[in-house]
């Protein structure tokens, strides 16, 4: 692991902010540890099919709404689905569409959703 100063890592910051170069890597192994084949299944249904609610996610999925509510705070947590509360209901909405790990370097990078603009 390379090791940085904190004023390295300010002005890594600053360049970033200002456009003047891509942000570095992730850590895989923390979002890796969390992408079970429920919590997969569920972001290929939320970019499939594009629910509007929770409700209708369980329906879609099968699977149990706390489950599901489980699996959508650790995406959520993660950065890959974003939360967004519409009146009583909650939408998920994909933030991501494709995620690449680096297995030599332990990294990950995604690629926004289409629609996950702000």
């Amino acid at each position: 692991m390379n090791r940085k100063s904190l004023d390295d890592l300010r002005e890594e910051m600053r360049a970033v902010a200002r456009g003047d170069r891509q942000p570095g890597a992730l850590p895989a192994a923390p979002l890796l540890a969390a992408l079970s084949r429920e919590a997969l299944d569920l972001l290929g249904v939320i970019l499939r099919d594009r629910p509007t609610s929770v409700s209708e996610l369980v329906a879609l999925s099968g699977r149990a709404q706390p489950n599901v509510s489980r699996s959508l705070q650790s995406l959520a947590g993660h950065g890959l689905v974003r939360l967004v509360r519409q009146g009583r209901e909650i939408r998920p909405q994909a933030m991501v569409s494709v995620l690449r790990v680096d297995l030599a370097t332990g990294t990950y990078e995604v690629t926004p959703a289409p629609d996950a603009a702000a």
